[in-house]
């Protein structure tokens, strides 16, 4: 394995994940709909079955916060890609999360 960016990603993934989810991204996403995470196409997410899967420890989302916590999974799911080349890039990423956290707010 070649150490480069798309492993910092797809680390942020696996992190974002961790956080939301309280499990690692594999055990959600199975959990979820059964697939793995290589199958698994970021826009078949179901928002409510985000907020159901949501680790227990944290608060739950009000509505406008639950809107900018599924476009955050959305976008580690894509740092999640298995092919390096089709995963985002940091810049793309953070830009990603501008954005999210704008918008939440209108």
């Amino acid at each position: 394995m070649e150490v480069n960016e798309k492993c910092d990603v797809y680390s942020f993934g696996v992190l974002a994940w961790e956080i939301l989810f309280g499990k690692h991204p594999g055990d959600v996403i199975s959990s979820l709909l059964g697939s793995s995470p290589s199958t698994l196409v970021a826009t078949r997410l179901d928002h409510m079955a985000l907020m159901d899967k949501l680790d227990q420890r944290l608060p739950y989302p009000t509505k406008p916060i639950g809107k900018e916590v599924a476009s955050i999974a959305k976008i580690a799911m894509a740092c999640l890609t298995e092919s390096p080349r089709s995963r985002p890039t940091m810049e793309q990423v953070a830009n990603e999360l501008v954005m999210s956290s704008s918008s939440s707010m209108d």
